[in-house]
């Protein structure tokens, strides 16, 4: 549509239309009246025709002057684009839960069905297409709303953030669930939440509610623990569970050892389904049979581990540059027979120099593969440069320790530890070493000025003009490491006991989860030694030199050295194995339904015998086949039980070392889907919230990006009084007066 509009410019624009335009018509007639005026007496004798056609012509000048301050303008507005370029996707749960109804008869989906014919007329208003699907355990397109909640569903369970992510995938304007918010699959609710917030895609949720009796469940999935353990060690032993509640709260867990209780937790719950790891460190004591029980509620699993006087570890020992600490370490590993070490040294120099063990493989380089590195238990990193080390070597000692191997970082150097800041070497270990962005840090500047004056004041250890002893700083253990892995590592050691070093790198920090075993014992306390679990294995950082000197400064016959050396070792090996295990299988038991169990046991070569014990006592050996399972050779038994209770299975095996798993078994199996737990309003309104959509409860909670103020047309102005058109009419009119009033002898 297009139309004349007058704007008004210059400081008329600030005026109301109506004043600029009475303005206007004022100056107009001012201007008109003063021509005639002008006009009324001539010098020359003028007949009264010519003057009203000079008077005329200058009032026409006047006039097109001020219609050009006017600013007519041409309009030709465009209505904004229609709404059938937004879509909403609707999402109906099918799933069991929503299906159950309450004494009253309601069900979920009817009520979260009320709530949604309140808000679907907006909807219909707002969103130019609605696209409809129903989900449980997979999303199926639905042509109407009645075929999204009449046909069944086949699967009870409800993937909840899986069907929001295969819709997402469909890029629709907004989303809205009709949901109780009760996921089962375990999937990851944050990474959705950013995939649907990067997208720019809200999320609403239209809940489900009735009056349901809410249940519970808990399942003892299965207990790890390693199979072979060193006497006077520590090692860690993991329970699995899981757990689905009514509201949030705390859960009781405990783990024996040979009869003795040995830890005790209370794990936190939340309201629904919980997948819970609790890990719990063990001494091993004494060499002999350790048996370890866990137990939750009425539930009970047990382990074997062996605990042996010796062990043999291989270690990969890899040095950067040169220095004297090598021979000083090899030589305290090499006194127990226990330690067998393979070494590579100084391959930055292009001089490939290894050292292995008589029947071992040397290695001109560190392995870019960490299968390559499996055969290790333990690798040591001394003296090392960020430059040395090639992206997939990193990645490759990422991957060991992830699978269960040990790595000890050794460096003393500042300037060498900070350019590993931000490598995915310094992701895995213990400790942030300070950054190269750092250097205007007065702390830090006063910290190389330290280190520097020692260094001119020590003399260059390498050399014979050295006139003047290195001051030997001893280690110490970090305040409040009572009964910690830094009291077991030095044991009570004091004096020469203690390790003693001269100079140390800055860490600028240890990471949350990781453990201070020693500090300096001067002035501000260092970091010296930090050590933490990052997977299935351990890191170490030990910001000293290789501690020879303080081997040096000791008598022969003190082994302070070999003993920490071996210690601190021990303390990063894995386990060997999972011992005699006994894992169940099926997580919900229940009568006249099959159970599947899986044995793990230290020695392949005879299979362990399997029984049951029923409620009333009775005894039922278990047929068992060979398998293969994640952690090796294993063998698997099942049997189908026939009444409800307290049921046992029993691994035993050639040295007559047995295992149990305690379980109840109930009329009907149990999930999650089906325990009656209440809506998950809080957690289905933090993930809208976090994707710019709300948790709706009413007929005005939808606020979809449709639903802002009706927008005005788009208007496209064109000036008609630029055109040189008029420019030269204007010019005309004023050329005509001057040439009428010459002839007029005016002039």
């Amino acid at each position: 549509m297009t139309h004349i509009e007058w704007q008004f410019g210059g400081w008329l624009r600030t005026w109301s239309p109506a004043a600029a335009a009475g303005l206007l018509a004022l100056l107009g007639a001012a201007g008109i009246f003063f021509a005639v005026w002008s006009y009324r007496r001539t010098a020359g004798e003028l007949l009264p025709s010519r003057r009203r056609w000079l008077a005329g012509l200058r009032a026409a000048a006047i006039i097109l002057m001020l219609l050009c301050l006017a600013n007519p303008m041409r309009v030709t507005e465009t209505p904004p684009p229609g709404k059938s370029s937004h879509t909403l996707a609707v999402l109906v749960d099918r799933s069991a839960s929503m299906s159950t109804p309450d004494y009253r008869g309601d069900t979920r989906l009817a009520s979260a069905l009320r709530r949604w014919q309140q808000i679907e007329p907006a909807a219909k208003q707002n969103f130019g297409r609605i696209n409809y699907r129903r989900f449980a355990n997979e999303v199926q397109s639905a042509a109407s709303l009645p075929d999204a909640t009449t046909p069944p569903m086949e699967g009870g369970e409800t993937h909840l953030y899986a069907a929001l992510t295969q819709t997402l995938a469909e890029n629709p304007t907004a989303i809205v669930c009709l949901t109780d918010g009760r996921d089962t699959s375990q999937d990851d609710a944050g990474k959705f939440a950013a995939a649907a917030a990067q997208r720019g895609v809200p999320i609403y949720f239209v809940p489900g509610k009735n009056h349901l009796l809410p249940g519970a469940s808990l399942a003892l999935c299965e207990v790890k623990a390693p199979a072979r353990v060193l006497r006077q060690t520590q090692f860690t032993a993991t329970a699995l569970v899981e757990t689905s509640v009514a509201q949030d709260g705390e859960l009781p867990v405990e783990l024996w050892g040979n009869g003795k209780k040995l830890a005790a937790a209370k794990l936190p719950v939340r309201a629904g389904h919980n997948a819970l790891s609790w890990p719990v460190p063990v001494d091993s004591g004494e060499p002999g049979t350790l048996s370890l029980e866990f137990r939750v509620g009425d539930q009970s699993t047990s382990c074997l581990s062996e605990v042996v006087e010796h062990t043999t570890m291989e270690v990969l020992y890899y040095q950067g540059a040169l220095q004297w600490g090598y021979r000083f370490l090899r030589g305290a590993l090499e006194s127990d027979p226990s330690f067998r070490l393979t070494a590579i040294l100084n391959p930055a120099l292009q001089v490939q120099m290894t050292a292995a063990p008589a029947n071992g493989t040397a290695l001109t380089d560190l392995p870019e593969d960490a299968a390559e590195l499996r055969r290790f238990q333990v690798v040591i990193l001394a003296h090392v440069f960020a430059d040395q080390l090639t992206p997939k070597q990193q990645q490759a000692l990422v991957d060991y320790v992830r699978g269960g191997g040990g790595v000890l970082f050794i460096s003393p150097d500042t300037q060498a530890t900070e350019r590993f800041s931000g490598t995915a070497l310094e992701q895995m270990l213990p400790v942030v070493f300070a950054r190269q962005n750092e250097l205007g840090d007065p702390a830090l500047r006063r910290m190389r000025q330290q280190l520097s004056d020692n260094a001119t004041q020590s003399g260059d250890d390498s050399s014979s003009g050295g006139s003047q002893l290195i001051t030997l700083k001893p280690f110490a253990r970090p305040a409040g490491a009572r009964g910690a892995a830094a009291n077991r590592l030095f044991a009570s050691a004091t004096g020469d006991a203690l390790p003693k070093f001269s100079e140390n790198a800055k860490v600028r920090t240890v990471k949350p989860g990781a453990e201070t075993l020693a500090v300096s014992g001067q002035g501000v306390p260092d970091i010296l030694l930090a050590r933490q679990q990052y997977g299935n294995g351990f890191t170490a950082a030990l910001a000293t030199d290789l501690l020879w000197r303080w081997k040096m400064s000791l008598p022969s016959g003190n082994f302070a050295v070999e003993k920490f050396w071996q210690q601190l070792l021990l303390s990063l090996a894995p386990g060997s194995g999972q011992g005699l295990r006994l894992v169940k299988l099926t997580a919900s038991p229940a009568v006249n339904a099959p159970m599947v169990f899986s044995v793990n046991a230290a020695s392949t070569e005879n299979p362990p015998r399997l029984e049951t014990v029923s409620p009333a006592g009775g005894h039922q050996p278990l047929t068992i086949s060979e398998a293969t399972t994640a952690d090796g050779p294993a063998w698997e038994a099942s049997f189908t039980p026939t009444k409800a209770g307290r049921w046992e299975v029993h691994a035993t095996d050639a040295a007559n070392h047995t295992v149990r798993v305690v379980f109840p078994v109930q009329e009907k199996p149990s999930s999650a889907e089906l325990l009656n737990l209440p809506a998950d309003l809080t957690g289905m309104k933090q993930l809208a919230e976090d994707t710019g959509g709300a948790l709706v409860d009413n007929a005005t909670g939808l606020q979809s990006p449709t639903e802002a103020a009706a927008k005005p047309p788009v208007k496209m102005p064109e000036p008609l009084w630029n055109s040189g058109l008029l420019l030269l009419l204007l010019l005309g009119v004023y050329a005509t007066e001057l040439i009428v009033r010459r002839r007029c002898k005016l002039l």
